[in-house]
């Protein structure tokens, strides 16, 4: 409050008033501030060169008294002392011994004044204290022990002259320096308060010609007088777009209300009436004018009652209220028309305020189609609830028939599969019983022609025609005979041993460590009686030494049903080669490669190739679960993967990767 006080009498000034106040504040400061500095340094210098004097005025004393103090002469003592009387500002002066007593003493006061001694404790040079200043030196004759002390004490009456005079001098300069600086301040006040004057002027002249912004003041230097003009000429075109953008703007907002396509009502929420509308709310309320409209209230071009049958007089008070209360709402109403109809309209309401009062701004949106249309589709969805009800209990026994249809084709496809399977081992018996016809037809000619042998000899031996040559020549053919019996027997009894571990395996699926390679020669011994009737050839190349703990029932199954293929399909009726081979993928994996150069297998074939009962010789004798099989087994069984690759032309290339270590049967499913 005080601080507002203060300020008032300054604000009342002209801009020529506060430049001559400032600059006359400014400058006494800066001669003030500079005189104490001044005055101050003076003061310093003026104390150091008394105190220099008072030094020198001392030690000569003290060289004229030393002879005095050794001697004891008082006289002469008195005598020297006797003449600071032409130094006025020394008022007093003592001279001590050795043992510290007064030895003489001078006070310019005179004789009658009361002993100005003993001036023990000062300092050994130049001190100041009480506004005296005290200097104390050492009396001694040359190269000799310290005869005494002598101690003047002096006035600052000097020291405060010179200072009071140059004091005199800087205010006399201070003085002068700031009527100068007033004086020039005055010359140069038209130069500042003449432009502001000027665009004051340009500015009264805006104000009185209504706000004509056209009006540019003028630009007469390049200073901050010239800034403030441009940013004055800056402000008014500023003001001349705002006025030219408010203008568009009232007639942009009046042409989009008035020719809305969307009714709008602007409607007094104090009385309850219709302030202005568009010509579309005159239209949707079918009113022959706008004027009919306004004198209508809210509840004229309202239904009686809302849908929920509340009147409308008390269903439109939350509306207005949320509304009043800066909430826009949304909602729908049903209004009616001056010739009784009513039609229904989705109603945006949101506040505004006009001179203060409030204001509510209403938008229409007719629903009456659309709530038809609602209405047509809640039957609608009716309907279709009630078809999607019956269509899905047709479904749910289409689908519980096709279920039991999957089921029956299951089975139906495990039986094919074992019947596949059987017909493999068909052939296999077929194949290990031709392999025996050989063996064991030479064994039954040998004991034949053993049987014919041993009647000769019977006969001879009977006649008593026996030789002993004839003996040795039918123990030798005995001999003979037996070993190629026993080599046929055996060869019958591993064939059999074979056949017989092959068979477990592709029964009974048993689980084993086996070596890959005598699973391929017992798979390739199967093989041969068909192979000798081909002109096709079959080379193996699996190492010894690939041991596998995993089913050779099922890899020997695989096998065989690859090699087939590649007979029946890949090489038919051209002669062609089979190669089986087998190598270590890693440490954990084998990888079997049986491959062709036949005919290859189409690209269009290759996606379904492992599908069942997919074949290319349909009524020639193929089922199309060769190929299926094995990669049910290899993907389920052995746990690996079977691919496949092929060039039309140049054959087919079938590659397993196995896990040395099938997995268990917990793990497969």
């Amino acid at each position: 409050m005080t601080s507002t006080h203060a300020k008032a009498p300054f604000r009342r000034l002209t801009i020529r008033g506060r430049l001559l106040l400032v600059v006359g504040l400014v400058c006494a400061f800066a001669m003030a501030a500079f005189a104490l500095l001044a005055l101050r340094a003076e003061q310093v210098a003026a104390r150091e060169v008394l105190a220099t004097e008072l030094q020198a005025v001392a030690t000569l004393i003290a060289n004229r008294s030393a002879a005095a103090l050794l001697f004891g002469d008082v006289a002469l003592a008195r005598e020297n002392l006797a003449a600071l009387a032409a130094m006025p500002n020394i008022r007093r002066a003592c001279l001590y011994s050795a043992d510290g007593r007064t030895f003489a003493e001078y006070s310019n006061a005179g004789v009658a004044a009361p002993s100005p001694c003993p001036m023990h404790g000062m300092a050994a040079s130049a001190s100041e204290r009480d506004g005296l200043l005290w200097v104390q030196v050492r009396v001694a004759p040359d190269d000799a022990a310290s005869a005494g002390t002598l101690v003047l004490e002096s006035s600052l009456a000097p020291l405060q002259q010179r200072v009071a005079a140059q004091g005199e001098r800087w205010l006399t300069t201070a003085a002068i320096a700031v009527l100068l600086a007033l004086l020039l301040a005055y010359g140069l006040e038209p130069l500042i308060t003449g432009p502001v004057r000027r665009l004051a002027a340009v500015a009264e002249r805006v104000v009185v010609a209504g706000g004509d912004t056209s009006v540019r003041a003028v630009v007469e230097s390049r200073d901050e007088t010239g800034e403030l003009a441009q940013a004055f000429n800056r402000m008014l075109e500023r003001l001349e777009a705002q006025a030219r953008d408010l203008r568009e703007q009232a007639d942009y907002t009046r042409v989009l209300f008035q020719q809305s396509p969307l009714p709008i009502v602007v409607i007094d929420a104090r009385r309850n009436l219709s302030v202005d509308a568009n010509a579309a709310a005159v239209a949707i309320y079918g009113f022959q004018s706008r004027d009919q409209l306004l004198a209508a209230s809210v509840f004229d071009v309202s239904a009686p009652r809302q849908y929920d049958g509340m009147p409308s007089e008390e269903a439109i008070r939350p509306y207005t209220a949320a509304a009043l209360a800066g909430q826009p709402q949304v909602y729908e109403w049903r209004h009616r028309r001056p010739d009784g109809s009513e039609f229904d309209a989705e109603v945006h309401l949101s506040r505004f305020d006009s001179s203060g009062a409030p204001m509510l701004l209403a938008s229409l949106f007719d629903v009456t189609e659309r709530k038809a249309a609602a209405a047509a589709l809640r039957e609608t969805n009716t309907l279709l609830t009630t078809r999607v009800l019956d269509r899905t209990r047709e479904l749910e026994v289409a689908n519980a028939e096709l279920s039991s249809t999957i089921e029956q084709l299951r089975r139906t496809q495990d039986e094919l599969v074992r019947s596949e399977r059987l017909a493999s081992l068909g052939t296999l018996v077929a194949g290990v019983a031709h392999e025996l016809d050989t063996p064991l037809g030479s064994v039954l000619l040998m004991a034949s022609t053993l049987d014919d042998g041993l009647a000769s000899l019977r006969e001879q031996l009977e006649r008593g025609e026996l030789k002993r040559s004839t003996l040795v020549e039918f123990l030798a053919r005995q001999a003979e005979s037996h070993a190629l019996v026993v080599r046929n027997a055996r060869r019958a009894a591993e064939l059999i041993r074979r056949f017989k571990q092959l068979a477990v395996d592709q029964t009974s699926e048993q689980r084993r460590v086996f070596e890959l390679a005598e699973v391929v020669e017992e798979v390739v011994a199967t093989l041969q009686p068909r192979l000798r009737h081909t002109s096709h050839r079959l080379e193996l190349d699996v190492p010894a030494g690939l041991s596998m703990d995993s089913y050779p029932g099922p890899l020997g199954q695989v096998l065989t049903n690859l090699v087939m293929n590649a007979l029946v399909h890949g090489l038919a009726e051209r002669p062609g080669r089979i190669r089986l081979s087998a190598s270590i993928q890693d440490a954990e994996t084998l990888q079997i490669e049986v491959e062709d150069d036949g005919v290859g297998i189409p690209a269009e074939h290759l996606p379904r190739l492992f599908d069942p009962f997919f074949t290319t010789t349909l009524g020639e004798g193929g089922s199309g679960l060769g190929l299926h099989i094995v990669y049910s087994l290899v993907e389920r069984s052995l746990g690996g993967r079977v691919t496949v690759e092929s060039t039309p032309g140049a054959g087919a290339r079938f590659r397993l990767l196995l896990p040395r270590t099938a997995p268990t049967a917990s793990s497969r499913e």
